[in-house]
């Protein structure tokens, strides 16, 4: 299995430092008692969930092929960044300029969700729609998301 996701869902019970994931009957009842004693022993606990599967590990390597992909196709198209977010710098797009400008910002308009990590399966394909279609419509620049 290389699907990181399907590992920890077979393996919820189990505690995973500062996350855990309940998928059955066992392993939700690890957490209480997990974090049961962790109230007892601290007197506080913050917890913060998220309820559905996250996207899969495909998908994190697909938005990082799309974000080089996307990246190469808004220069070789002469929109650096400062023709396309900044006008005071002439800057060169990366993969990782692409995620933080243009990917991140629309993904947590869209979904609420500022972490590309913690977006369900199906955040993937809304955010794209969303970028797509204005750097289409905008800069007649398009690219898809991988499928592998």
């Amino acid at each position: 299995m290389d699907d990181l996701n399907e590992v920890k869902d077979m393996v919820g019970d189990i505690p995973q430092g500062e996350f855990w994931v309940v998928s059955n009957k066992q392993s939700l009842d690890a957490f209480v008692s997990h974090i049961t004693k962790l109230y007892e022993d601290k007197k506080y606990v913050t917890i913060k969930w998220k309820a559905g599967k996250t996207r899969t590990s495909a998908q994190n390597n697909a938005l990082h092929v799309y974000c080089r992909l996307l990246g190469e196709a808004l220069n070789d198209a002469g929109y650096d960044m400062k023709k396309t977010v900044k006008e005071s710098v002439d800057i060169p797009w990366t993969t990782d300029l692409v995620k933080q400008y243009l990917w991140k910002p629309i993904q947590s308009v869209v979904t609420g969700d500022d972490s590309t990590s913690i977006a369900s399966r199906e955040d993937y394909d809304k955010v794209h729609a969303v970028l797509s279609r204005h750097l289409s419509e905008k800069f007649n620049v398009y690219v898809p998301f991988p499928t592998k």
